[in-house]
């Protein structure tokens, strides 16, 4: 497996790690925004996930995978502990890398991501997606594969959330976003947990970076 990275700031500044979300408009350029906010006093670890950007796609996309290719990136680079901070999809990559390498993570950052869905909602399409042809910024399945994992009703990482015991903290996009309530459910089951909303949408660091930047310094200084 080949995983594109960027590092930002000094050298033996704290490190963040920021973990993108899904789709074509998703890979570590995405983060442009805050990375000059925050590389003046942070070493930022910046990756394509599988199937994104640069990385390789080697065509299996479960999201244990991401986070043990994260892993070993941070093992690569030397990284003993570090506050990792994901969006949508990347927000889930850094619970599961919670749960599978505490050693490595020593803060959580959940930018909108999706709660596992009520037993009563209905089934998400997970059917293989459309080839129009020609060259693609993703690799297409990625999208149906992770939503298998997404849409369960009570994933074994929702499940486990009660054993990150990190301080963690759950950025909402307000209505434009995912379901608030349940994101506050979601932060209310780590025992370190804390939610804050920024009425922004979805990608909450690309539409308000100053914002989301602010909401970060005040929790990683708290």
């Amino acid at each position: 497996m080949t995983l594109s990275y960027e590092l930002h700031g000094p050298e033996d500044a704290p490190v963040l790690v920021l973990l993108h979300g899904m789709g074509a408009a998703s890979d570590g350029s995405s983060w442009r925004p805050v990375i000059p906010l925050l590389a003046a006093d942070h070493r930022l670890v910046v990756p394509d996930l599988r199937g994104h950007g640069a990385s390789g796609r080697p065509g299996t996309y479960r999201l244990a995978e991401m986070a043990d290719d994260v892993a070993r990136l941070l093992d690569l680079l030397g990284v003993g502990r570090a506050v990792v901070v994901g969006h949508s999809m990347g927000g889930i990559v850094a619970i599961v890398l919670a749960q599978a390498r505490p050693d490595l993570v020593g803060g959580l950052v959940v930018e909108d991501s999706p709660p596992p869905p009520p037993a009563s909602a209905p089934p998400v399409d997970v059917s293989p997606p459309y080839r129009p042809g020609g060259p693609e910024d993703y690799d297409q399945d990625v999208r149906p594969a992770v939503l298998r994992e997404t849409s369960q009703h009570d994933p074994a990482w929702a499940r486990r959330l009660g054993e990150i015991t990190v301080p963690a903290l759950v950025i909402g996009g307000g209505p434009g976003g995912v379901d608030q309530e349940a994101l506050s459910a979601l932060a209310a089951r780590f025992p370190a947990g804390t939610m804050t909303t920024i009425d922004a949408g979805h990608t909450v660091h690309g539409a308000r970076p100053a914002d989301f930047v602010a909401v970060l310094r005040d929790w990683l200084t708290g």
